[in-house]
């Protein structure tokens, strides 16, 4: 689909990623045009997402058959790479991220928009030990048609049975691909795996998953029951939020305060998937079991049985002619034929015993973007390779945008000044323009005609950037956001009551508590049990945790 470049901005002088996606693979130019309209307008509504734990989109643009989005580069690994390295997190690390992908998750569900490929490659974490969720409003591009045929696209193991069905999307979808990777991470192993891209499907629709402490007996049963509610087959069985679910999963996982971290065994995350038809369901969810398939992938982990193939008649004698066409027809002739025997024998004997086979995992690497050689005067970025995109940056150095590159300015335009609107809100922000400072808003002051940066400054809230084109943009208006972190406050016993900066919340223990970054004087009791009283600091996306023992 593309490659992902490490690049400089020149306008800035900040680092940031280029994602870049081959529209000029699509050979129909109306289903070109198809895609264009619809990786805008996504990029757009991710763009509108200010969150700590959310990559940021700063651009969007399209040339010579090449999109490119511009967005903030996180120096970190994912969490596959966390998850699958020798020495994996921790529990608090763990439940550290969880917290944050579940309230970044929670705000992007109410501006409406929803991710639909949740996994542990696209959780990153960056060196401060903040998540990162990346290709946000990307992974709804992906579920657009791609191709003339149209495919719904994917992450199998982490999809929700509304996604696979083709039903309404929301954001509990979201909720049950985060619990998957709870599940996985809590009990050593997928939730829903098999051989087969069908068998899986079916068993996602249709199966309930292994109570989760008989894979790890550390666990307390409670914890089955989280995880069995937010992996539920109807999404309005699910929590509310998915700040209420990891909430509610880190409780139970607190009961028992001892347990372990199992090793995890299953495979590595696979790439997104085209499934099947956007606008049609799987014809392979009916009630019926799945047909079986014998050849399994590499990288496929056998996680049932299947029963021995019976022995098969005596083969014909072959065709004195022995061409390619009457090969392919034997071939089929023998497929078919043992299906036939295999549905047969379920159908009429009981279930074989189990097997017992030694699970293999096999990861592959993925692969990494060709470097970009270094030279004197300004190289042309290749061109992006059909390879799997890459879900890092590479570590190439790029000092301009590739492939012929817009800049900042338009030289095709006439340098002339023209009246520029700049609101805030709320107002009282500090507009740097190209660099340069530039006013307070609300202001009305004439820029040169062309392609502007402004970075909005405002005490207690985050920096903004935005890109307009004047005079195509005469107005430009900024909705700041408060600087925010979280807070966990739990005690034992649970059910305290917390005292902020001597207000009383409406919320008790176990919490977390979203709130503007300072200082807090924090105290918690229960009937006559209190823990002494606090200060706490609030940094803006930083995750204070603090554990009461009342007495």
């Amino acid at each position: 689909m593309g490659i992902v470049y490490r690049a400089q901005d020149p306008a800035i002088g900040r680092t940031i990623a280029i994602k870049t996606i081959k529209l000029a693979d699509l050979t129909d130019p109306s289903e070109r045009d198809r895609m264009r309209e619809r990786l805008f307008r996504e990029a757009q509504s991710a763009g509108i997402l200010s969150h700590p734990n959310i990559v940021t989109i700063y651009d969007i643009l399209e040339q010579d058959g090449m999109a490119y989005i511009f967005m903030e580069l996180v120096n970190g690994p994912t969490l596959e790479k966390m998850l699958g390295g020798e020495q994996p997190p921790d529990r608090q690390t763990l439940f550290s991220i969880f917290r944050q992908t579940a309230s970044a998750l929670d705000y992007a569900h109410r501006k409406g928009i929803i991710h639909r490929d949740i996994k542990p490659a696209n959780v990153m974490v960056d060196e401060a030990g903040a998540a990162k969720i990346t290709d946000f409003g990307v992974a709804k591009i992906a579920s657009s048609q791609l191709t003339q045929s149209g495919m719904m696209m994917g992450t199998p193991s982490y999809m929700s049975p509304e996604q696979i069905e083709g039903g309404t999307v929301d954001g509990r979808a979201d909720q049950f691909a985060l619990a998957v990777i709870a599940y996985e991470v809590l009990g050593g192993e997928k939730p829903f795996a098999s051989d087969s891209l069908a068998s899986l499907l079916y068993k996602i629709v249709r199966d309930e998953p292994v109570a989760v402490h008989r894979l790890n007996s550390t666990l307390s049963p409670s914890v089955d029951d989280v995880l069995r509610k937010a992996l539920s087959k109807s999404a309005s069985d699910r929590h509310m939020t998915c700040v209420d679910f990891i909430q509610e999963l880190e409780a139970a996982c607190d009961a028992r305060p001892g347990w372990l971290m199992p090793i995890r065994s299953g495979s590595v995350d696979g790439p997104t998937l085209a499934t099947t038809g956007a606008d049609t369901p799987p014809t392979i969810l009916k009630r019926e079991p799945p047909p079986v398939v014998v050849t399994a992938p590499a990288s496929a982990t056998l996680k049932e049985p299947v029963a021995p193939l019976p022995p098969l008649p005596p083969r014909p004698p072959a065709p004195p002619t022995h061409t390619a066409r009457n090969v392919l027809i034997a071939l089929v002739a023998v497929v078919v034929l043992a299906a036939v025997l295999i549905l047969a024998q379920r159908s009429s004997s009981p279930p074989p015993a189990p097997v017992v086979t030694t699970e293999q995992t096999v990861r592959a690497e993925p692969e990494k973007p060709t470097p970009i050689p270094k030279q004197e005067e300004q190289p042309p970025v290749p061109a992006p390779s059909s390879s799997t995109p890459q879900t890092e940056p590479s570590e190439t150095q790029v000092q301009t945008r590739p492939a012929n590159p817009p800049t900042l300015s338009r030289p095709d335009l006439p340098a002339r000044e023209v009246p520029m609107e700049i609101l805030t809100s709320p107002g009282g922000a500090q507009i740097t323009l190209d660099g340069k400072p530039f006013c307070t808003t609300p202001c009305n002051l004439p820029v040169n005609a062309g392609r502007h940066v402004i970075k909005v400054a405002l005490k207690g809230y985050r920096d903004a950037l935005r890109v307009f084109e004047a005079p195509a943009d005469s107005t430009v208006t900024v909705d700041l956001v408060r600087m925010m972190g979280t807070l966990s406050v739990s005690s034992n016993p649970p059910g305290a009551a917390i005292y902020l900066n001597g207000q009383l919340r409406p919320e008790k223990t176990p919490v977390v508590l979203t709130l503007p970054v300072g200082a807090y004087k924090l105290k918690v009791e229960k009937e006559n049990l209190k823990a002494d009283e606090e200060t706490v600091q609030i940094s803006d996306g930083g995750m204070s945790q603090r554990r009461y023992i009342l007495e």
